[in-house]
């Protein structure tokens, strides 16, 4: 395995492909049942993997151009900025600043989840009967169901759930029948069991990466009407026609509900959140599109394929030292012959990777055969 500034930056861009291409599928998504959440889930995943992982394998076959990102390197490498009597190269700084953003960010959104379940923790217990029962009974239709607490809350409008591990149900306080409460909380429920509210943590991770990317602002923003459609889906496999005007019916009195008393920003994925009207249309709409579970299971070989390729092909810069007056002296550099049948050059100093030539290039230039020489 192999790691220096190349495999970084096209670890980055590949990350970025990924995300590029989830973009428009959230689009479609919500516009089209026919793109399923698994797969533009998927999609991000990989974008996670893939940017955790800038590494060269024994498979990877570098494509080198001439003088590819060599100005990049010169740049970062070469140049340096004063710091409490320390130099730091432009690397080092643009290093730390990633860094210091992603932290930064992490950090808050932890703050925000440790606050809201704190808060969460001083609610009181749920007392309704029917809300009880009806909880029980939704709980146990899982395999490998988990217990789940419930609470109410008089300044909430609609039911949301949280909590990665253990998950927790706030209701607002409000009186349902029995089987109004089974559809929102098979609803809620889905939501844990389905992996959302874990994924809903990766993307915040992966926001938290990507700080001064606003693919992932929009992705963000499109992802929690994903959660709730695919959440509907499982509420309406086991209902009737019937069953689902009552189950509508539901998300309407929500919807009256959230009318009533101003909105209150609440952790996890609430069930009334957004896209009532779509999510109403989509329950009583029964037709299935035909070749959707094809589609889907396309664009996950699609997804690995590409993930795949990410790391069979990774573009370098080649160098030639008489194409720049500046280039650093023969008695500076050593260098070690690579897979491809070319020579990577490092700094004697720092053993800082510096570009790639096709030939040995001066004979004064030491060549290390091994790593541990």
């Amino acid at each position: 395995m192999n790691f220096s500034l190349s495999t970084v930056i096209n670890a980055t861009i590949a990350s970025s492909i990924f995300i590029c291409i989830a973009v428009p599928l959230s689009y479609i998504g919500i516009a089209n049942r026919r793109i399923k959440l698994y797969a533009v889930s998927f999609l991000c995943v990989m974008a996670v993997v893939r940017l955790f992982m800038p590494l060269e394998f024994f498979f990877t076959h570098s494509i080198y151009i001439k003088n590819l990102w060599y100005g990049l390197y010169s740049v970062l490498n070469n140049n340096y900025i004063h710091f409490f009597n320390i130099d730091m190269t432009y690397e080092h700084v643009l290093f730390s600043l990633w860094s210091t953003g992603t932290l930064c960010k992490l950090a808050h959104t932890l703050y925000k989840y440790k606050k809201s379940m704190d808060s969460i923790n001083l609610l009181p217990r749920t007392s309704d009967p029917c809300a009880v029962q009806a909880l029980e009974k939704c709980n146990v239709r899982f395999r490998h169901f988990a217990p789940v607490r419930l609470f109410t809350a008089s300044h909430i409008s609609s039911p949301f759930i949280t909590g990665i591990l253990s998950p927790v149900i706030v209701i607002p306080d409000i009186r349902l029948s029995e089987k109004e409460w089974e559809y929102i909380f098979i609803h809620e429920l889905s939501h844990y069991y389905k992996g959302h509210l874990l994924f809903q943590f990766l993307m915040e991770i992966l926001a938290a990466l990507y700080f001064w990317n606003p693919l992932l602002l929009i992705l963000n923003r499109h992802l929690p009407r994903l959660y709730e459609f695919d959440a509907d889906e499982e509420v309406c496999t086991s209902l009737d026609g019937l069953q689902k005007i009552d189950y509508s019916h539901c998300l309407l009195k929500m919807l009256r509900l959230q009318a009533k008393q101003p909105a209150v920003h609440t952790p996890g994925i609430s069930f009334a959140s957004s896209d009532l009207d779509t999510r109403i249309k989509r329950t009583l709409d029964t037709r299935q599109s035909s070749g959707t579970a094809r589609l889907n299971h396309m664009l996950l070989i699609g997804t690995v394929l590409l993930f795949i390729l990410s790391y069979t092909i990774i573009l370098e810069p080649t160098h030639s030292p008489s194409d720049d007056p500046d280039t650093i002296g023969a008695s500076e550099l050593y260098c070690r012959p690579n897979e491809d049948g070319a020579y990577d050059y490092y700094s004697i100093y720092n053993d800082e990777y510096c570009f790639t030539a096709n030939q040995i290039l001066d004979e004064q230039i030491l060549i290390k055969e091994d790593s541990n020489i």
